[in-house]
Order: structure tokens, then sequence, then C-alpha cells
């Protein structure tokens, strides 16, 4: 994936903005599969570009990271209205994925990232 468009969509995550996985979570109540693919790409594409890991990426990332979380957490609190369509039966997979994608943003480590290391596949 190409950095300027990785940017591009992790900054649409953490603003909640345009067709972003964050927006369909919380505006929409849906989980888009493509947008989750669309925002671990877009980490994974910034593994190896130290120039990009910048306290504001890190943050950002971070904090999008947490925010699905809660998100999830919520789907699940039965005191909470919030429910999300389209919820995957295996979401423990889709958290692996983005905990993996994210440690090798910090690590700067593409094994951990590497496809056949993962039950949940696209």
């Amino acid at each position: 994936m190409d950095i300027n468009r990785a940017k591009q969509i992790i900054m649409d995550n953490t603003k909640v903005e345009g067709s972003s996985f964050i927006y369909y979570l919380h505006e929409k109540s849906v989980f888009d599969v493509e947008g989750f693919w669309d925002l671990y790409d877009s980490i994974v594409a910034l593994v190896e570009c130290e120039e990009e890991k910048t306290p504001e990426m890190t943050k950002n990332l971070t904090d999008t990271y947490q925010r699905i979380l809660k998100y999830f957490l919520f789907h699940f609190d039965p005191a909470d209205l919030f429910t999300i369509e389209n919820f995957p039966k295996v979401y423990i997979g889709y958290i692996e994925r983005m905990e993996y994608a994210l440690m090798a943003y910090y690590t700067g480590n593409m094994r951990l990232v590497a496809e056949d290391s993962f039950e949940l596949q696209r």
C-alpha cells in the first residue's frame, strides 16, 4: 500500500471520517470488514517506514486501537444499547490481527504480520 494512502486511512479513522472502519463502527454500528483490512494494511505499510513513526502517528494508532476495543466491549455489555451489525463470530482473530500489526509497527518487525501466522485469513 502507498504510504500516503496509508496515512490518509489512519487519519480518517482517527478523525472518524469518510468511509473509515471507525466511522462505520461509531456512526453506523456496523463492522465493516473491508474497512478493517484497509486500516490493518495501513498500519502494516508503516512498519518499516521509520520516518512516519512520529509521536502523533503512534498516538493516533494507539487511540484507534483503544476505540476499537471499547466498541467491542460496548457490543457485549447487556446494559449498553450499542450493538454492532455484521459483528464477526471470530472477533478475537480481528483483535489479534490488529494487536500484531501494532506490535510490528512499534518494533519494526515485519515477521509479526506474516500472513501464515494467523488463523484469521482474508
